[in-house]
């Protein structure tokens, strides 16, 4: 006898007990969030819901964004500290040991730079790197400095930022933030890939490594973050937080340990620039910053042809160390990054015809030794331009109008902006940068508006790009960016 579901055969027809039961549990399991199995055979397995699986997936993407980004940030700053104690320490020693022997003063230059013309001649890896590479980094590389070599690559990066560094402490007219933006776009790139980040994260992460970098070197957190907008692509969007947030712990790792967190603060309080002044002298501040960066971008363009190709790598790097030194008995002030030039501008050491000489010389410096095909940064000498072209025409302004500067040294701050703006088209992220390192908000936000923006928009005006857009390949030619 066939038995109907539900019954025993064989008896009447009341529904089996073991069947009662079945019938009367309720079924939990398609609102149970897992995929669950029974000894039912023709149970079904749940699908965990689209939704939820979603949501989880993001989690875990927002922990791993989260951790890398916290990787990045801390790298970035102990990097700077050690760049900090490798470039400026030692140029602080071998100059103040030289600074009264002439002789001593020219060989430093001479003798490093032939130093590291050996260096880059013999390991042509280490000439690449700096703000170029890490726009390809992005542009072109999804994100990752390498393939399956990633620790060599690492490596070779790595000591691209040394070599930057000891440019720097030998007298070369270069700064650290380059290689710190190099250095930290290494550490978030690293980051990210060791938490398994890849495609958008992974770009994110190299620019919250380079805002890192740049951070701890400006101590500018806010500036960097601006600076990876302007500069380095990055979007007003959910993601900006971690940039935001490598930022601020690579600033606070370096200020922290090394306690100089407003570089360029006035000795004096500085008072906001009188109305009629910024309706009058501070656009015209920021009308002739334009041609002034133009100038120097020119010179910057041309230096290499005037290296000959037939001499090795080695021996112009050499020569451009022996010319940068020879100015330096005279003019110490152009030498290696130039902060302490920034610092006598802004006491009011100086003169307004030594500080366009300064100014002028410092272009000249700088041009040479990048022409020449020795390796740095070009944040730091930009901004010493930018203080000598602000000292200048504050300095200059003063002794003609006292009543519309009568504190000229903020001009010397009003400048950097200006030539920021100019030379690297940072616009906004060189105002908020220098008022952060001075400490001068009130004072220079809206005059740095004003003659920034001037600056900025005339400068595209003059067909430049970006300074960074001429950096130098392994020949020492200029090359555009894409």
């Amino acid at each position: 006898m066939v038995g109907l579901p539900g019954f025993e055969p064989g008896t009447s027809c009341t529904p089996s007990k073991r069947a009662s039961q079945a019938a009367l549990q309720p079924d939990f399991s398609s609102l149970h969030p897992l995929t669950l199995r029974t000894q039912h055979p023709l149970q079904t397995p749940v699908r965990y819901p689209s939704f939820m699986a979603s949501h989880a997936s993001s989690t875990t993407g927002v922990h791993r964004l989260l951790g890398a980004t916290i990787l990045a940030g801390i790298l970035a700053g102990l990097g700077s500290i050690g760049f900090h104690f490798i470039a400026n320490h030692l140029d602080e020693v071998l100059f103040s040991w030289a600074a009264a022997r002439p002789l001593y003063v020219i060989g430093i230059p001479t003798v490093g730079l032939f130093l590291i013309g050996l260096w880059l001649q013999f390991s042509p890896e280490t000439r690449l790197g700096g703000v170029r590479e890490v726009l390809e980094v992005l542009h072109h590389r999804v994100g990752q400095y390498s393939g399956p070599e990633s620790g060599k690559i690492g490596l070779i990066r790595l000591l691209n930022v040394i070599a930057s560094g000891l440019v720097l402490a030998f007298g070369g007219s270069v700064g650290p933030e380059g290689p710190m933006v190099q250095l930290g776009a290494l550490a978030g790139s690293q980051s990210g890939q060791l938490f398994g980040l890849s495609g958008r994260h992974l770009r994110t992460l190299v620019r919250a490594g380079t805002a890192a970098g740049v951070a701890a070197a400006f101590r500018s957190p806010a500036g960097a973050v601006l600076l990876v907008l302007e500069v380095f692509g990055a979007k007003l969007n959910r993601e900006l937080t971690a940039i935001a947030t490598a930022a601020g712990l690579g600033y606070l790792l370096r200020t922290t340990l090394l306690g100089d967190a407003y570089p360029f603060q006035p000795t004096a309080p500085q008072n906001p620039l009188p109305t009629l002044t910024l309706l009058t002298a501070v656009p015209l501040m920021g009308l002739l910053a334009a041609p002034t960066g133009h100038l120097f971008i020119s010179m910057f363009r041309a230096m290499p042809r005037f290296f000959p190709k037939s001499l090795p790598l080695w021996a112009r790097v050499t020569l451009g160390g022996l010319i940068v030194g020879t100015l330096g008995v005279w003019y110490p002030q152009v030498l290696s990054a130039g902060y302490p030039t920034i610092l006598a501008g802004l006491h009011g050491q100086f003169t307004v015809t030594l500080f366009v000489v300064l100014l002028l010389l410092k272009m000249f410096a700088t041009s040479v030794t990048f022409g020449s095909g020795a390796v740095g940064g070009l944040f730091a000498p930009t901004l010493v331009m930018g203080s000598l072209y602000g000292g200048a025409f504050g300095y200059g302004l003063h002794a003609l109008w006292p009543e519309a500067a009568p504190q000229p040294e903020l001009f010397v701050l009003l400048g950097m902006i200006v030539m920021f703006g100019s030379i690297v088209k940072g616009y906004l992220s060189g105002l908020l940068m220098i008022a952060d390192m001075s400490g001068c908000y009130h004072q220079l936000l809206l005059p740095g508006i004003i003659a920034g923006g001037i600056s900025y928009l005339v400068s595209w005006e003059l067909g430049d790009t970006s300074v960074f857009g001429l950096a130098l390949n392994n020949s020492g030619d200029t090359m555009e960016l894409d």
